[in-house]
Protein backbone atom coordinates (compact mmCIF):
# COMPACT_ATOMS: atom_id res chain seq x y z
CA UNK A 1 0.00 0.00 0.00
CA UNK A 2 3.05 2.01 -0.31
CA UNK A 3 2.04 3.84 -3.78
CA UNK A 4 -0.99 5.20 -1.76
CA UNK A 5 -0.19 8.71 -0.55
CA UNK A 6 -2.24 10.39 1.86
CA UNK A 7 -2.35 13.20 3.42
CA UNK A 8 -0.86 14.72 6.38
CA UNK A 9 -3.90 15.70 8.04
CA UNK A 10 -5.62 12.10 7.20
CA UNK A 11 -2.23 10.07 8.45
CA UNK A 12 -1.97 11.88 11.74
CA UNK A 13 -5.91 11.17 12.24
CA UNK A 14 -5.37 7.34 11.16
CA UNK A 15 -2.34 7.24 13.48
CA UNK A 16 -4.51 8.83 16.27
CA UNK A 17 -7.74 6.34 15.62
CA UNK A 18 -5.14 3.23 15.26
CA UNK A 19 -4.43 3.94 18.76
CA UNK A 20 -7.61 4.61 19.66
CA UNK A 21 -8.42 1.24 19.00
CA UNK A 22 -5.77 -0.55 20.35
CA UNK A 23 -6.21 1.10 23.63
CA UNK A 24 -9.62 0.14 23.84
CA UNK A 25 -9.07 -3.37 22.90
CA UNK A 26 -6.86 -3.65 25.52
CA UNK A 27 -9.40 -1.88 27.71
CA UNK A 28 -12.42 -4.25 26.82
CA UNK A 29 -9.60 -7.22 26.98
CA UNK A 30 -8.87 -6.25 31.13
CA UNK A 31 -12.93 -5.56 31.40
CA UNK A 32 -13.65 -9.43 30.20
CA UNK A 33 -11.20 -11.08 32.36
CA UNK A 34 -11.67 -8.77 35.24
CA UNK A 35 -7.34 -8.33 35.50
CA UNK A 36 -5.18 -6.19 34.45
CA UNK A 37 -2.25 -8.23 34.10
CA UNK A 38 -3.03 -11.37 32.38
CA UNK A 39 0.69 -12.28 30.80
CA UNK A 40 4.08 -11.90 32.21
CA UNK A 41 3.87 -9.31 29.02
CA UNK A 42 1.98 -7.51 30.75
CA UNK A 43 3.51 -6.61 33.67
CA UNK A 44 6.11 -9.37 34.50
CA UNK A 45 7.16 -8.53 38.10
CA UNK A 46 3.30 -8.34 39.39
CA UNK A 47 2.57 -11.69 37.32
CA UNK A 48 5.27 -13.49 38.85
CA UNK A 49 4.75 -12.65 42.26
CA UNK A 50 0.81 -12.50 42.11
CA UNK A 51 1.16 -16.19 40.55
CA UNK A 52 3.88 -17.10 43.50
CA UNK A 53 1.23 -15.79 46.02
CA UNK A 54 -1.39 -18.05 44.50
CA UNK A 55 0.29 -20.90 44.27
CA UNK A 56 1.49 -20.95 48.20
CA UNK A 57 -2.49 -20.10 48.80
CA UNK A 58 -3.59 -23.25 46.82
CA UNK A 59 -1.00 -25.31 48.60
CA UNK A 60 -2.44 -23.76 51.84
CA UNK A 61 -5.68 -24.15 50.70
CA UNK A 62 -4.93 -28.37 50.19
CA UNK A 63 -3.51 -28.22 53.88
CA UNK A 64 -7.27 -27.07 55.16
CA UNK A 65 -8.67 -30.41 54.42
CA UNK A 66 -5.87 -32.61 56.27
CA UNK A 67 -6.06 -30.00 59.10
CA UNK A 68 -9.98 -30.82 58.80
CA UNK A 69 -9.51 -34.35 58.94
CA UNK A 70 -7.48 -34.28 61.94
CA UNK A 71 -9.93 -32.46 63.78
CA UNK A 72 -12.33 -35.15 63.23
CA UNK A 73 -9.44 -38.07 64.33
CA UNK A 74 -9.12 -35.87 67.23
CA UNK A 75 -13.64 -35.83 67.47
CA UNK A 76 -13.60 -39.69 67.36
CA UNK A 77 -11.04 -40.34 69.96
CA UNK A 78 -12.78 -37.77 72.80
CA UNK A 79 -16.24 -39.44 71.51
CA UNK A 80 -14.47 -42.77 72.52
CA UNK A 81 -13.13 -41.82 75.62
CA UNK A 82 -16.14 -40.40 76.54
CA UNK A 83 -17.83 -43.40 75.72
CA UNK A 84 -14.99 -45.44 77.63
CA UNK A 85 -15.66 -43.25 80.65
CA UNK A 86 -19.24 -44.02 80.91
CA UNK A 87 -18.21 -48.02 80.71
CA UNK A 88 -15.46 -47.70 83.69
CA UNK A 89 -18.05 -45.69 85.75
CA UNK A 90 -20.58 -48.69 84.80
CA UNK A 91 -17.64 -51.00 85.91
CA UNK A 92 -17.28 -49.51 89.33
CA UNK A 93 -21.15 -49.26 89.52
CA UNK A 94 -20.90 -52.97 89.74
CA UNK A 95 -18.11 -53.45 91.80
CA UNK A 96 -19.59 -51.05 94.52
CA UNK A 97 -22.69 -53.44 94.22
CA UNK A 98 -20.87 -56.62 94.93
CA UNK A 99 -19.12 -55.01 97.78
CA UNK A 100 -22.71 -54.01 99.51
CA UNK A 101 -23.17 -57.37 99.90
CA UNK A 102 -21.70 -59.51 103.57
CA UNK A 103 -18.48 -60.44 102.65
CA UNK A 104 -18.77 -64.66 103.07
CA UNK A 105 -16.67 -66.10 105.64
CA UNK A 106 -13.77 -68.20 106.27
CA UNK A 107 -14.71 -70.80 108.26
CA UNK A 108 -11.59 -72.06 110.69
CA UNK A 109 -11.80 -74.75 113.11
CA UNK A 110 -10.77 -75.40 116.96
CA UNK A 111 -6.87 -74.16 116.95
CA UNK A 112 -5.31 -76.32 119.22
CA UNK A 113 -2.76 -78.93 120.14
CA UNK A 114 -2.76 -82.48 121.82
CA UNK A 115 -0.58 -84.04 124.00
CA UNK A 116 1.50 -86.64 124.67
CA UNK A 117 1.50 -87.19 128.29
CA UNK A 118 -0.96 -89.52 129.58
CA UNK A 119 -2.89 -87.35 132.03
CA UNK A 120 -5.23 -89.79 133.03
CA UNK A 121 -6.38 -88.56 136.90
CA UNK A 122 -7.34 -90.72 139.92
CA UNK A 123 -9.35 -89.94 142.83
CA UNK A 124 -7.96 -92.38 145.69
CA UNK A 125 -10.51 -94.86 147.00
CA UNK A 126 -10.14 -97.71 149.63
CA UNK A 127 -12.98 -100.29 150.84
CA UNK A 128 -12.11 -102.17 153.89
CA UNK A 129 -12.87 -105.31 154.68
CA UNK A 130 -13.29 -107.62 158.34
CA UNK A 131 -15.53 -104.95 160.21
CA UNK A 132 -15.56 -105.27 163.75
CA UNK A 133 -15.73 -103.56 166.65
CA UNK A 134 -12.55 -103.10 168.72
CA UNK A 135 -11.13 -105.20 171.65
CA UNK A 136 -10.89 -101.69 173.30
CA UNK A 137 -12.34 -98.94 173.15
CA UNK A 138 -9.65 -96.20 171.59
CA UNK A 139 -9.48 -93.94 168.47
CA UNK A 140 -7.16 -94.02 165.59
CA UNK A 141 -5.52 -90.80 163.53
CA UNK A 142 -5.44 -90.16 159.85
CA UNK A 143 -3.58 -88.35 157.19
CA UNK A 144 -5.76 -86.29 154.74
CA UNK A 145 -3.20 -84.14 152.42
CA UNK A 146 -4.23 -81.89 150.02
CA UNK A 147 -2.50 -79.84 147.07
CA UNK A 148 0.92 -81.21 149.18
CA UNK A 149 -0.39 -79.67 152.69
CA UNK A 150 -0.70 -82.90 155.08
CA UNK A 151 -3.56 -82.42 157.58
CA UNK A 152 -3.53 -85.27 160.19
CA UNK A 153 -7.06 -85.63 162.20
CA UNK A 154 -7.95 -87.75 165.06
CA UNK A 155 -11.37 -89.56 165.81
CA UNK A 156 -13.74 -89.41 168.45
CA UNK A 157 -13.33 -92.87 170.93
CA UNK A 158 -14.24 -95.52 169.26
CA UNK A 159 -16.42 -97.88 171.42
CA UNK A 160 -16.14 -101.72 171.67
CA UNK A 161 -19.57 -102.24 170.50
CA UNK A 162 -19.47 -99.58 167.81
CA UNK A 163 -21.22 -99.95 164.71
CA UNK A 164 -20.14 -99.38 161.18
CA UNK A 165 -22.04 -96.54 160.90
CA UNK A 166 -21.01 -95.20 164.32
CA UNK A 167 -17.08 -95.47 163.03
CA UNK A 168 -17.87 -93.67 159.49
CA UNK A 169 -19.45 -90.96 161.73
CA UNK A 170 -16.26 -90.56 164.17
CA UNK A 171 -14.48 -90.30 160.75
CA UNK A 172 -16.52 -87.46 158.89
CA UNK A 173 -17.10 -85.36 161.99
CA UNK A 174 -13.54 -85.75 162.36
CA UNK A 175 -12.82 -84.50 158.94
CA UNK A 176 -15.73 -81.98 159.08
CA UNK A 177 -13.96 -80.79 161.92
CA UNK A 178 -10.63 -79.61 159.79
CA UNK A 179 -12.25 -76.15 158.11
CA UNK A 180 -10.17 -75.03 155.37
CA UNK A 181 -8.09 -78.30 155.67
CA UNK A 182 -8.94 -81.66 155.16
CA UNK A 183 -12.87 -80.63 155.13
CA UNK A 184 -14.68 -81.41 151.68
CA UNK A 185 -11.74 -83.30 150.23
CA UNK A 186 -12.32 -86.81 151.48
CA UNK A 187 -15.20 -88.62 152.47
CA UNK A 188 -16.46 -91.27 154.67
CA UNK A 189 -19.18 -93.98 153.94
CA UNK A 190 -20.84 -97.39 154.01
CA UNK A 191 -20.03 -100.08 151.23
CA UNK A 192 -21.20 -103.84 151.26
CA UNK A 193 -21.04 -103.19 155.52
CA UNK A 194 -17.65 -101.88 155.23
CA UNK A 195 -16.31 -98.77 155.56
CA UNK A 196 -14.66 -96.90 152.55
CA UNK A 197 -12.68 -93.50 152.10
CA UNK A 198 -12.75 -91.20 149.01
CA UNK A 199 -10.86 -88.82 148.11
CA UNK A 200 -13.16 -86.26 146.50
CA UNK A 201 -10.48 -84.87 144.19
CA UNK A 202 -7.19 -85.75 142.61
CA UNK A 203 -4.87 -83.59 144.24
CA UNK A 204 -6.04 -85.59 147.90
CA UNK A 205 -3.97 -88.11 149.11
CA UNK A 206 -4.89 -90.13 152.49
CA UNK A 207 -3.41 -92.38 154.52
CA UNK A 208 -4.57 -94.22 157.37
CA UNK A 209 -2.14 -94.80 160.62
CA UNK A 210 -2.77 -98.23 161.53
CA UNK A 211 -3.28 -99.09 165.31
CA UNK A 212 -5.32 -101.67 166.99
CA UNK A 213 -8.44 -100.24 166.26
CA UNK A 214 -8.05 -99.60 162.32
CA UNK A 215 -7.68 -103.12 162.32
CA UNK A 216 -9.88 -104.27 163.63
CA UNK A 217 -12.51 -102.00 161.74
CA UNK A 218 -10.73 -103.52 158.97
CA UNK A 219 -9.10 -99.95 157.14
CA UNK A 220 -5.38 -102.09 158.20
CA UNK A 221 -4.17 -105.14 157.66
CA UNK A 222 -2.61 -105.13 161.04
CA UNK A 223 -1.83 -102.63 163.77
CA UNK A 224 1.43 -101.89 162.37
CA UNK A 225 1.50 -100.64 158.70
CA UNK A 226 -0.64 -97.87 157.32
CA UNK A 227 -2.94 -97.79 154.74
CA UNK A 228 -1.98 -95.29 151.94
CA UNK A 229 -4.75 -94.15 149.33
CA UNK A 230 -3.07 -91.98 146.74
CA UNK A 231 -4.77 -89.85 144.14
CA UNK A 232 -2.88 -89.28 141.07
CA UNK A 233 -2.78 -85.44 139.54
CA UNK A 234 -0.61 -83.42 136.96
CA UNK A 235 2.04 -83.36 139.17
CA UNK A 236 2.05 -87.19 139.77
CA UNK A 237 1.57 -88.31 136.58
CA UNK A 238 4.29 -86.23 134.71
CA UNK A 239 6.97 -86.32 137.42
CA UNK A 240 9.12 -83.33 137.33
CA UNK A 241 6.12 -81.06 136.16
CA UNK A 242 6.34 -79.19 139.61
CA UNK A 243 7.92 -75.54 139.17
CA UNK A 244 7.75 -75.41 135.64
CA UNK A 245 5.06 -72.66 133.69
CA UNK A 246 2.92 -72.59 130.34
CA UNK A 247 2.33 -69.09 128.82
CA UNK A 248 -0.91 -69.72 126.36
CA UNK A 249 -2.32 -66.53 124.34
CA UNK A 250 -5.18 -66.82 122.41
CA UNK A 251 -6.34 -65.05 119.27
CA UNK A 252 -3.05 -62.51 119.69
CA UNK A 253 -4.97 -61.76 123.06
CA UNK A 254 -3.29 -60.91 126.09
CA UNK A 255 -0.99 -63.90 127.10
CA UNK A 256 -1.62 -66.17 130.37
CA UNK A 257 0.99 -67.81 132.18
CA UNK A 258 0.25 -70.52 134.99
CA UNK A 259 2.90 -72.32 137.09
CA UNK A 260 1.97 -76.18 137.92
CA UNK A 261 2.93 -76.81 141.91
CA UNK A 262 1.14 -77.23 145.12
CA UNK A 263 1.69 -73.37 146.09
CA UNK A 264 -0.49 -70.20 146.25
CA UNK A 265 -1.76 -69.23 142.67
CA UNK A 266 -0.05 -72.64 141.55
CA UNK A 267 -1.92 -75.38 139.53
CA UNK A 268 -2.34 -79.26 140.04
CA UNK A 269 -4.92 -80.63 138.73
CA UNK A 270 -6.65 -80.69 135.60
CA UNK A 271 -9.73 -78.59 137.23
CA UNK A 272 -7.34 -76.18 138.61
CA UNK A 273 -6.42 -75.87 135.18
CA UNK A 274 -9.27 -75.38 133.61
CA UNK A 275 -10.19 -72.70 136.28
CA UNK A 276 -6.57 -70.44 136.26
CA UNK A 277 -7.68 -70.68 131.81
CA UNK A 278 -11.02 -68.72 132.53
CA UNK A 279 -11.37 -65.39 130.34
CA UNK A 280 -8.27 -66.34 128.51
CA UNK A 281 -10.30 -67.77 125.51
CA UNK A 282 -7.98 -71.17 125.57
CA UNK A 283 -9.94 -74.42 127.27
CA UNK A 284 -8.22 -77.60 128.70
CA UNK A 285 -9.52 -81.00 128.43
CA UNK A 286 -8.75 -84.63 127.65
CA UNK A 287 -8.33 -86.72 124.60
CA UNK A 288 -8.47 -90.30 124.42
CA UNK A 289 -6.36 -91.62 122.27
CA UNK A 290 -6.40 -95.55 122.36
CA UNK A 291 -7.36 -95.28 126.02
CA UNK A 292 -4.88 -92.74 126.94
CA UNK A 293 -5.76 -89.72 127.99
CA UNK A 294 -3.85 -86.94 126.83
CA UNK A 295 -4.40 -82.74 127.75
CA UNK A 296 -5.67 -80.78 124.55
CA UNK A 297 -5.54 -76.93 124.83
CA UNK A 298 -7.44 -75.52 122.61
CA UNK A 299 -9.01 -71.73 121.44
CA UNK A 300 -12.81 -72.09 119.43
CA UNK A 301 -13.69 -72.14 116.19
CA UNK A 302 -13.97 -68.40 114.70
CA UNK A 303 -15.55 -67.36 111.07
CA UNK A 304 -14.11 -64.65 109.52
CA UNK A 305 -10.81 -63.92 111.54
CA UNK A 306 -7.98 -66.45 111.55
CA UNK A 307 -8.16 -67.82 115.05
CA UNK A 308 -4.87 -69.21 116.76
CA UNK A 309 -3.17 -70.67 119.57
CA UNK A 310 0.16 -69.71 121.23
CA UNK A 311 2.17 -71.98 123.48
CA UNK A 312 5.36 -71.49 125.33
CA UNK A 313 7.28 -71.73 128.74
CA UNK A 314 9.19 -74.36 130.38
CA UNK A 315 6.64 -77.40 130.77
CA UNK A 316 6.25 -77.01 127.24
CA UNK A 317 7.81 -80.37 125.34
CA UNK A 318 7.14 -84.04 125.05
CA UNK A 319 6.97 -86.57 127.99
CA UNK A 320 7.71 -86.96 131.36
CA UNK A 321 8.02 -83.57 133.44
CA UNK A 322 5.99 -81.36 130.87
CA UNK A 323 2.59 -81.02 129.64
CA UNK A 324 2.82 -83.22 126.57
CA UNK A 325 2.51 -80.13 124.04
CA UNK A 326 5.67 -78.26 121.82
CA UNK A 327 6.11 -74.69 122.11
CA UNK A 328 4.60 -73.26 118.73
CA UNK A 329 1.64 -71.20 117.49
CA UNK A 330 -1.07 -73.20 116.70
CA UNK A 331 -4.17 -72.24 114.16
CA UNK A 332 -7.36 -73.28 113.09
CA UNK A 333 -7.56 -75.12 109.97
CA UNK A 334 -9.41 -73.18 107.26
CA UNK A 335 -12.51 -74.06 105.07
CA UNK A 336 -13.66 -72.16 101.83
CA UNK A 337 -16.57 -70.05 101.82
CA UNK A 338 -19.92 -70.71 100.46
CA UNK A 339 -19.93 -68.55 97.63
CA UNK A 340 -22.32 -65.56 96.97
CA UNK A 341 -24.32 -66.15 93.87
CA UNK A 342 -24.97 -62.40 93.73
CA UNK A 343 -21.46 -61.33 94.11
CA UNK A 344 -20.52 -64.73 91.29
CA UNK A 345 -23.15 -62.78 89.38
CA UNK A 346 -21.46 -59.37 89.66
CA UNK A 347 -18.52 -60.21 88.66
CA UNK A 348 -19.68 -62.08 85.69
CA UNK A 349 -21.21 -58.17 84.63
CA UNK A 350 -17.49 -56.39 85.35
CA UNK A 351 -15.92 -59.13 83.22
CA UNK A 352 -18.25 -58.57 80.11
CA UNK A 353 -17.45 -54.88 80.70
CA UNK A 354 -14.16 -55.21 80.10
CA UNK A 355 -14.56 -56.94 76.86
CA UNK A 356 -17.04 -54.12 75.98
CA UNK A 357 -14.12 -51.29 76.87
CA UNK A 358 -11.56 -53.22 74.72
CA UNK A 359 -14.33 -53.83 71.59
CA UNK A 360 -14.96 -50.10 71.95
CA UNK A 361 -11.32 -48.41 72.12
CA UNK A 362 -10.52 -50.43 68.61
CA UNK A 363 -13.65 -49.09 67.07
CA UNK A 364 -12.89 -45.46 68.21
CA UNK A 365 -10.69 -45.33 64.63
CA UNK A 366 -11.31 -42.20 61.56
CA UNK A 367 -10.13 -42.76 58.56
CA UNK A 368 -7.56 -45.38 59.42
CA UNK A 369 -6.01 -43.87 62.25
CA UNK A 370 -7.15 -44.86 66.14
CA UNK A 371 -5.48 -42.88 69.10
CA UNK A 372 -6.91 -45.48 70.80
CA UNK A 373 -5.30 -48.06 69.66
CA UNK A 374 -1.55 -46.97 69.51
CA UNK A 375 -1.73 -44.84 66.61
CA UNK A 376 -0.30 -41.62 66.34
CA UNK A 377 -1.71 -38.71 64.12
CA UNK A 378 0.51 -36.11 62.14
CA UNK A 379 -0.81 -32.61 61.62
CA UNK A 380 1.38 -30.67 58.70
CA UNK A 381 0.81 -26.89 58.86
CA UNK A 382 2.55 -25.36 56.13
CA UNK A 383 3.31 -26.36 52.43
CA UNK A 384 7.13 -27.17 52.92
CA UNK A 385 6.34 -29.30 55.89
CA UNK A 386 8.40 -27.60 58.75
CA UNK A 387 5.65 -26.63 60.82
CA UNK A 388 3.63 -29.57 62.74
CA UNK A 389 2.01 -31.49 65.70
CA UNK A 390 2.24 -35.16 66.26
CA UNK A 391 -0.64 -36.27 68.34
CA UNK A 392 0.51 -39.28 70.74
CA UNK A 393 -1.53 -42.57 70.88
CA UNK A 394 -2.83 -44.13 73.77
CA UNK A 395 -3.85 -48.13 73.87
CA UNK A 396 -6.84 -47.82 76.24
CA UNK A 397 -8.24 -51.19 75.64
CA UNK A 398 -9.19 -52.98 79.51
CA UNK A 399 -5.13 -54.00 79.87
CA UNK A 400 -4.23 -50.51 78.68
CA UNK A 401 -6.34 -48.87 81.22
CA UNK A 402 -4.94 -51.68 83.85
CA UNK A 403 -7.88 -53.40 84.42
CA UNK A 404 -8.11 -57.00 84.10
CA UNK A 405 -10.73 -59.80 84.41
CA UNK A 406 -11.37 -61.36 87.46
CA UNK A 407 -11.22 -65.35 87.46
CA UNK A 408 -12.33 -67.64 90.28
CA UNK A 409 -14.13 -66.60 93.33
CA UNK A 410 -12.10 -62.94 92.87
CA UNK A 411 -15.81 -60.75 94.39
CA UNK A 412 -16.09 -63.11 97.10
CA UNK A 413 -13.18 -61.52 99.39
CA UNK A 414 -13.54 -57.66 99.93
CA UNK A 415 -10.17 -57.03 99.29
CA UNK A 416 -10.42 -58.35 95.71
CA UNK A 417 -13.44 -56.30 95.09
CA UNK A 418 -11.55 -53.26 97.26
CA UNK A 419 -8.19 -53.61 94.89
CA UNK A 420 -10.77 -53.93 91.75
CA UNK A 421 -12.45 -50.04 92.79
CA UNK A 422 -8.98 -48.59 93.07
CA UNK A 423 -7.73 -49.66 89.70
CA UNK A 424 -11.26 -48.02 88.51
CA UNK A 425 -10.61 -44.85 90.00
CA UNK A 426 -7.05 -45.04 88.52
CA UNK A 427 -8.50 -45.52 85.42
CA UNK A 428 -11.30 -42.94 85.30
CA UNK A 429 -8.22 -40.41 86.46
CA UNK A 430 -6.10 -41.50 83.19
CA UNK A 431 -9.14 -41.46 81.03
CA UNK A 432 -9.97 -37.80 82.31
CA UNK A 433 -6.39 -36.64 81.73
CA UNK A 434 -6.24 -38.02 78.35
CA UNK A 435 -9.07 -36.24 77.28
CA UNK A 436 -7.73 -32.85 78.85
CA UNK A 437 -4.55 -33.75 76.26
CA UNK A 438 -6.57 -34.47 73.39
CA UNK A 439 -8.46 -31.12 74.34
CA UNK A 440 -5.12 -29.35 74.13
CA UNK A 441 -4.26 -30.65 70.92
CA UNK A 442 -7.49 -30.31 69.21
CA UNK A 443 -7.22 -26.56 70.54
CA UNK A 444 -3.93 -26.33 68.54
CA UNK A 445 -5.41 -27.80 65.69
CA UNK A 446 -8.05 -25.07 65.22
CA UNK A 447 -6.32 -22.50 65.94
CA UNK A 448 -3.66 -23.39 63.09
CA UNK A 449 -6.99 -23.82 60.78
CA UNK A 450 -8.38 -20.38 61.75
CA UNK A 451 -4.62 -19.33 61.04
CA UNK A 452 -4.18 -21.08 57.93
CA UNK A 453 -7.69 -19.80 56.40
CA UNK A 454 -6.75 -15.83 57.20
CA UNK A 455 -3.33 -16.50 55.46
CA UNK A 456 -4.96 -17.92 52.97
CA UNK A 457 -7.58 -14.78 52.43
CA UNK A 458 -4.16 -12.55 53.01
CA UNK A 459 -2.28 -14.53 50.00
CA UNK A 460 -5.32 -14.55 47.73
CA UNK A 461 -5.82 -10.67 48.69
CA UNK A 462 -2.56 -9.70 47.59
CA UNK A 463 -2.17 -11.24 44.28
CA UNK A 464 -5.81 -10.14 43.46
CA UNK A 465 -4.11 -6.50 44.13
CA UNK A 466 -1.09 -7.20 41.66
CA UNK A 467 -3.55 -8.65 39.02
CA UNK A 468 -7.25 -7.45 39.30
CA UNK A 469 -8.36 -4.75 36.71
CA UNK A 470 -10.66 -1.51 38.36
CA UNK A 471 -13.90 -2.06 36.69
CA UNK A 472 -14.76 1.43 36.92
CA UNK A 473 -12.00 3.09 36.10
CA UNK A 474 -11.67 0.65 32.70
CA UNK A 475 -14.80 1.12 32.31
CA UNK A 476 -14.26 5.36 32.08
CA UNK A 477 -11.19 4.44 30.12
CA UNK A 478 -13.70 2.52 28.00
CA UNK A 479 -16.26 5.33 27.34
CA UNK A 480 -13.33 7.98 26.92
CA UNK A 481 -11.82 5.86 24.22
CA UNK A 482 -15.18 5.43 22.50
CA UNK A 483 -15.71 9.50 22.48
CA UNK A 484 -11.85 9.77 21.41
CA UNK A 485 -12.47 6.77 18.61
CA UNK A 486 -15.61 9.03 17.25
CA UNK A 487 -13.91 12.53 17.37
CA UNK A 488 -10.95 10.96 15.74
CA UNK A 489 -13.46 9.44 12.97
CA UNK A 490 -14.92 12.61 12.56
CA UNK A 491 -11.68 14.59 12.38
CA UNK A 492 -10.79 12.13 9.58
CA UNK A 493 -14.03 12.51 7.35
CA UNK A 494 -12.83 16.34 7.67
CA UNK A 495 -9.68 15.49 6.50
CA UNK A 496 -11.10 13.58 3.73
CA UNK A 497 -13.51 16.38 2.50
CA UNK A 498 -10.35 18.62 2.08
CA UNK A 499 -8.93 16.59 -0.30
CA UNK A 500 -12.10 15.91 -2.30
CA UNK A 501 -12.57 20.06 -2.64
CA UNK A 502 -8.95 19.69 -5.16
CA UNK A 503 -11.45 17.29 -7.12
CA UNK A 504 -13.67 19.66 -7.54
CA UNK A 505 -10.98 21.99 -9.69
CA UNK A 506 -10.70 19.45 -12.40
CA UNK A 507 -13.95 19.18 -12.72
Amino acid sequence: MSDIVLSAGIRQNLLSLQNTADLMSVTQNRLATGKKVNSALDNPSNFFTSQSLSNRASDLNALLDSIGQAQQTLGAANQGITSLTKLVQSAKSVAQQARAIAEPQVNYAVAGQTGDVDFSETQGSFTGSGFAAPGSAGTFTFTVTVGGTAHTLTTASIATNATVTDVQTAINNAIAADVGGAAGHVTASISGGQLKLDANDSDTDITVNANAVTQAVGLTADAVTNRAINSSNLLDLSTGLAGKSVTVQANGGTAKTITFGNGVGQVSTLSELQSALNGTGVTAGLTNNAGVNNLTLSVAATSGTQNSLVVSGSATGSGTGTIGIAAGTYNGAASAPTPDTSRANYQQQFNDLLGQITALAKDASYNGVNLLNGDNLKVVFNENGTSSLTIQGVTFDAAGLGLDAVSGTGFQTNATVDATIASLDTALTTLRTQASNFGSSLTSVQTRQDFTKGLINTLQTGSDNLVLADTNEEGANLLALQTRQSLSTTALSLSAQASQAVLKLFG
